[in-house]
């Protein structure tokens, strides 16, 4: 008798769920997109790095020894002084050099005035012409060695200012090369300045990737929280000799992500080709395959078995039978049964 009431219950409990699978109950709430023609094309994800688009170590400039230098982690403007050498030289030649033009001005003037004065005694026939020469080519000589003075100055001058080293960009001192009180040679590293305001992405790519990449062109980038797109700025043409690999730059506009930061890239292997395709959030993976639902005319789930193919970041190419337009369900899909009454929403977070 015990078993034969538990029978009884167990199919009232069964007559009673049925209706929930065969539509009868509450429609399931499900948001859905339409399935679309797309132009997909395969792609591999490559690592890319972020980095500074100028990253320069700054090279001293003249010799001496260093009185200073900023810190790393200094924040600098472009026109900054980043260091100072000793300039008690250049100062002491520029000078001496000063110093000879002024009695050679004097000189000059001195010819000038003469010159003047026995060119207009020469029409009068009262002064040798001779002489006039003579008056004319020293001012001329006095001029000159003026000119050969003043650029000797310019170089002097240049000279001194070059004791000062000034931040060719806006950036931060990544590496401090020498320290206060150093002597530096002519072209020897001192800092490292890297932009870390004008930010891209440095990565390599393969030859298929390179013949399929373009500047500008719109590539998805995953970082280490977050995803966004960046745009090609640059496709290097000059593979490397070991690797086989091609450079790309990508700019983006991801405030959290700084120099260092690893990303991937999705770099496409092959030409774009269109197919219909749908957000890879409408697949429904069970152990007998793959499957979508479409919602039909009457808000019925249709359990719909595909083949997936080419995908990109967001859509993945889907055949069989689904057409363009379709219905297809992004959001209460693991819940759904075949046959079930929906209530479709726009809301992703229903």
């Amino acid at each position: 008798m015990f078993r034969q009431r538990r029978g009884y219950i167990f199919l009232l409990i069964s007559l009673i769920c049925l209706p929930l699978y065969a539509g009868g109950g509450p429609p399931a709430v499900v948001s859905t997109v339409p399935a679309v023609n797309r132009s997909i094309a395969p792609y591999a994800w490559v690592t890319g790095t972020v980095i500074g688009r100028y990253d320069s170590k700054i090279s001293a400039e003249a010799e001496g020894r260093l009185e200073m230098i900023l810190e790393i982690g200094d924040q600098v403007e472009k026109g900054d002084v980043i260091a100072r050498i000793e300039d008690t030289l250049y100062q002491l030649a520029l000078s001496e050099i000063q110093a000879e033009i002024k009695p050679i001005e004097t000189m000059v003037e001195f010819y000038k005035t003469e010159a003047s004065r026995l060119a207009s005694l020469s029409k009068k026939n009262n002064a040798a012409k001779n002489l006039l020469d003579e008056t004319e080519a020293n001012r001329d000589e006095g001029l000159a060695r003026i000119r050969l003075i003043r650029a000797k100055l310019a170089s002097a001058r240049d000279d001194l200012a070059r004791t000062v080293i000034k931040a060719p960009f806006s950036g931060v001192i990544s590496e401090r090369i020498k320290s206060p009180g150093e002597r530096v040679e002519q072209n020897d590293e001192i800092v490292r300045l890297i932009d870390v305001d004008t930010l891209e992405i440095q990565a390599y790519i393969s030859r298929e990737a390179y013949n399929n990449i373009k500047p500008n062109d719109t590539l998805v980038i995953q970082g280490p929280d977050s995803n966004t797109n960046g745009t090609v700025r640059a496709v290097i043409p000059v593979g490397d000799s070991q690797s086989r690999l091609y450079e790309i730059r990508v700019g983006f506009e991801q405030s959290d992500w700084h120099v260092g930061t690893a990303v991937r890239l999705a770099t496409p292997i092959e030409p774009e080709r269109s197919v219909v395709a749908v957000p890879r959030d409408a697949l429904v993976i069970r152990q007998t395959g793959t499957m979508i639902y479409r919602i039909n005319k009457d808000n019925v789930a249709e359990l719909i078995p595909v083949t997936t193919g080419i995908a990109d970041a967001s859509y993945i190419e889907v055949s069989g039978n689904v057409s363009i337009g379709d219905q297809i369900v992004i959001r209460g899909n693991e819940r759904l049964r075949p046959g079930q009454s929906v209530q479709v929403t726009n809301s992703l977070d229903s």
